[in-house]
C-alpha cells in the first residue's frame, strides 16, 4: 500500500464507521485518541500481505548440517563492517 495514512479521531470513526471502512480499502486509516494514533484500520488484503511477511523462527538444533555450517563460516562484508560504529558508539572509519 503506497497511500499515506489518513489520521482521524476515534469519535469520527464511530460516527462514520461505514465511510472509514470503505476508506481503509484504499489506504490505511489511523485512528487517533487525544492526538495520538493508537490503531490502524486497513483492508483484509493488506493485512494478509503483511502476515505473509512474518518471519519463521527455526531453532539451531533443527537446522541441517550444511545450513548450520554456512551460518557458522559466513563472513561479514566490508560494507557491513563499516556500520559497526552504529552499535558501539565509536566513530566511522
Amino acid at each position: 500500500m503506497s497511500e499515506p495514512l489518513l489520521a482521524v479521531s476515534a469519535k469520527d470513526v464511530a460516527n462514520r464507521f461505514g465511510f472509514y471502512t470503505d476508506e481503509a480499502m484504499q489506504r490505511p486509516v489511523g485512528i487517533t485518541r487525544h492526538g495520538t494514533t493508537r490503531v490502524v484500520m486497513l483492508s483484509f488484503k493488506e493485512y494478509e500481505r503483511l502476515k505473509r511477511r512474518d518471519r519463521e523462527v527455526i531453532r539451531t538444533e533443527d537446522l541441517d548440517d550444511s545450513t548450520l555450517n554456512a551460518i557458522l563460516t559466513a563472513e561479514v562484508s566490508e560494507r557491513s563492517k563499516a556500520l559497526n560504529y552504529l552499535m558501539d558508539d565509536s566513530e566511522p572509519g
